[in-house]
């Protein structure tokens, strides 16, 4: 049968692209001995051959689509592997989706994981996939899902895929680095053809799994001979411990050195940091003496790397010396950028200074307030910026350095919090829709003690962060909070960023008066201090709640009014925006295919500048109005990517996504579900609407009565009279 398959396969990809007529298959595949019923066997072939090759049926045949470029992101074999037999036959005899390599640190777990790779190479021709997931780093780890947006863009995806979709119908190896048991599970593939290499310090027992300990003398001596260690070297191996990692810092150590006198300096320091205990630090005695044999400057700028929190080191910031490092193999290069081992990262860690850690601050705040610059996404500037920004050409460059340094950002941001940094991250995070991490930063920035205005800055993304996520509580709190410190320090900009968050979650809670109160204010502000961009934001805003104030006029004219402008200055921020409150505005008027075609440049400049967050609301909102259009399945479609868009980082959207679900299923359930989540975050608007959904689905009168008088409790004229509209059969 294997034979069978591998002819079909062999007969479908010798004409790419192209439908292959039934029985010109059939006749390949049994040039001899063709079955009775060749099209009942070819089909039975074909649906076997499906589980690892998309083929499709076509009316003259069947057609195999072709792969997409494999990725191949397996670093290099070691050309001096040497050992681990036993190992090796046991990983071969495996057959489990996921097989697992553990043991101590240093002990050449990466090692054999890549020497396995690259012997699996062959059997996953649609690619290899690698991650380092710094498990044991002095830096944060790297994330679940910084992890799934590598393996996602290296599949060809983009930010809408899902890594699991993305993977079937394909064979591909996924390995998976310095793992941590509470990140493995949402990396494994979980398609058919697929497998996975874990290492991991842990043991993971609901693994397949290989243990590796150190290395037999004899595989030491090899390796060592391998480096061409000339010699005695019974010693050595033994004050290495037979650890891998140990044994070849050693081995680069002895290039044009005696071995004796070697050995001699290797035993007069700290023996028993070789002794293989279960301490992160037991290799530091071959790492000082590797240490001792760099130049004055490389020492510098080894230390000096121990004071960069990040997964790696770019060479601008790292300099010319680490080269030398990398000869020594104290750190690896890959192309323009340094990684250092987990132990010899830890040993680094302590040896840089405070002068160190300070300079590695400076440097990445005065790029990160460059870059925020040259962004022009009109997010208002919450605190000044440094003295000394480092310029960007342009948007594209600008986005280009946040994304290669965000995993050092935020790391950065963790181990030395400052509301400067988060500041500078703020439009980048949020254009990008990377709420986990501004939370995260924002928060240690709060938590470390930042006062006045600085504490403020921190509590304007939180509050953002907090609405959006149905914590009004929260949010009102730090709104009101960094309202009132920035007021007492006259910064008139950031206390009407602030304000007009607040007169959002007003506006979202159904509490119009107090939402007019303070967008008025904003708006008062961004005039009195020339605030251009935010002044087009607040005019949207101001749009939006007329709109529920039932003044449908005046909230179409002040959003024309806030597109037009933001067309004027090429503000593509605030022009997606705009363009999505209009279209809701000009649905609730019934224009209906002028709403559509708002809803569509909206939509499209959210996709090509990468505004998730407004391209999720926008997808909500559109499918509102494909429903009032009768285009159910277009709009169930809408809701779904809005959906996805969402995850969990945006519940507002996430709640009001299953109102359109429920209104599309006409499901009771979906309407009692949306209630719930509604109620319980405080989400006035869309709890009137799901009332009414109901009510129009069951014909229940209470609950009309119900959701009128919700909504005229919240002062929300526009949603009470359509509510009563609807309960009278007019719309």
């Amino acid at each position: 049968m294997a034979d069978r398959l591998q002819s079909l396969r062999d007969a479908l990809t010798a004409r790419p692209g192209e439908a292959v007529p039934f029985d010109e298959l059939a006749a390949l595949v049994w040039p001899d001995d063709p079955p009775k019923h060749p099209r009942a066997a070819l089909r039975t072939l074909v649906s076997r051959l499906r589980a690892t090759e998309q083929v499709i049926t076509e009316p003259a045949g069947y057609r195999l689509a072709p792969r997409p470029p494999a990725p191949c992101q397996l670093p290099a074999d070691l050309p001096d592997f040497v050992g681990r037999r036993a190992e090796i036959a046991r990983l071969e005899r495996l057959d489990a989706p996921v097989r697992a390599i553990t043991g101590l640190p240093g002990v050449g777990k990466t090692a054999l994981a890549v020497r396995e790779a690259h012997r699996l190479r062959e059997d996953f021709p649609d690619g290899q996939l690698y991650v380092n997931l710094r498990g044991h780093s002095t830096g944060p780890p790297m994330t679940v899902e910084q992890a799934l947006t590598r393996f996602v863009k290296a599949l060809g995806g983009g930010p809408d895929d899902d890594y699991r979709a993305l993977l079937q119908h394909r064979r591909v190896l996924v390995v998976l680095d310095n793992a941590t048991p509470d990140v493995v599970g949402p990396l494994l593939p979980d398609a058919p053809g697929c497998v996975a290499l874990v290492t991991a310090r842990h043991d993971l027992p609901e693994f397949e799994q290989v243990r590796l300990g150190v290395l037999s003398e004899h595989e030491a001596r090899e390796l060592l001979k391998g480096m061409r260690v000339e010699g005695d070297t019974e010693e050595l191996v033994e004050l290495c411990g037979r650890l891998p990692l140990a044994l070849r810092i050693a081995g680069a150590n002895l290039a044009g050195r005696h071995l004796p006198d070697y050995v001699a300096e290797l035993r007069a320091h700290r023996l028993e940091a070789l002794e293989i205990e279960e301490d992160d630090t037991a290799v530091q005695a071959t790492f000082d003496l590797s240490y001792r044999k760099l130049s004055p400057r490389a020492r510098r700028t080894f230390d000096f790397l121990g004071a960069v929190p990040g997964p790696d080191v770019p060479r601008e910031l790292a300099g010319p010396d680490a080269d030398e490092l990398a000869a020594a193999n104290l750190v690896q290069r890959d192309d323009d950028r340094f990684q250092l081992h987990d132990l010899l990262r830890l040993y680094a860690d302590q040896r840089a200074t405070e002068q160190d850690r300070r300079r590695v601050f400076d440097w990445y705040l005065a790029r990160a307030d460059g870059a925020e610059a040259a962004l022009q996404v009109g997010f208002t500037r919450l605190l000044p910026s440094t003295s000394d920004a480092v310029a960007f050409g342009d948007r594209d460059e600008a986005m280009a350095w946040f994304e290669a340094e965000r995993p050092n950002l935020v790391a950065l941001a963790q181990a030395r919090p400052d509301a400067g940094l988060v500041v500078a991250l703020r439009p980048y995070l949020l254009v990008t829709g990377q709420y986990a991490d501004l939370r995260t930063i924002a928060q240690a920035a709060l938590d470390a003690g930042e006062t006045g205005q600085r504490a403020a800055a921190a509590r304007v993304c939180l509050a953002y962060l907090d609405w959006r996520f149905g914590e009004h509580r929260t949010a009102v709190e730090h709104s009101e909070r960094a309202i009132a410190e920035f007021r007492a320090a006259g910064a008139q900009g950031p206390e009407a960023s602030a304000r007009n968050i607040l007169a959002g979650i007003y506006h979202d809670l159904g509490e119009l008066g107090r939402a007019g109160e303070h967008l008025a204010a904003a708006i008062d502000l961004y005039a009195r201090n020339d605030m251009r961009p935010q002044l087009i934001g607040g005019l949207g805003n101001l749009g939006l709640v007329e709109l529920e104030l039932g003044r449908l006029a005046s909230a179409e004219e002040s959003l024309r009014r806030s597109v037009a402008l933001a067309r004027e200055t090429d503000d593509w921020q605030h022009l997606a925006n705009g363009l999505n409150n209009l279209g809701v505005v000009l649905a609730a008027r019934r224009a209906h295919a002028d709403a559509e075609a708002v809803f569509a440049e909206a939509l499209d400049l959210a996709r090509r500048h990468g505004l998730r967050p407004i391209e999720m609301s926008a997808r909500v909102e559109y499918a509102e109005l494909l429903i009032a259009a009768g285009r159910p399945e277009e709009a169930r479609d809408q809701a779904g990517q809005a959906l996805e868009l969402a995850g969990e980082d945006d519940l507002f959207i996430e709640v009001d996504a299953c109102l359109v679900l429920a209104e599309v299923n006409r499901s009771v359930a979906g309407f009692d579900e949306v209630l719930r989540r509604a109620t319980e975050a405080g989400f006035r608007i869309i709890e009137v609407r799901a009332l009414a959904g109901k009510a129009a689905l069951t014909g229940e009168k209470a609950l009309y009565d119900r959701a009128v008088e919700r909504a005229e409790s919240a002062g929300l004229r526009y949603r009470a009279d359509l509510v009563r509209e609807l309960s009278s059969g007019k719309s």
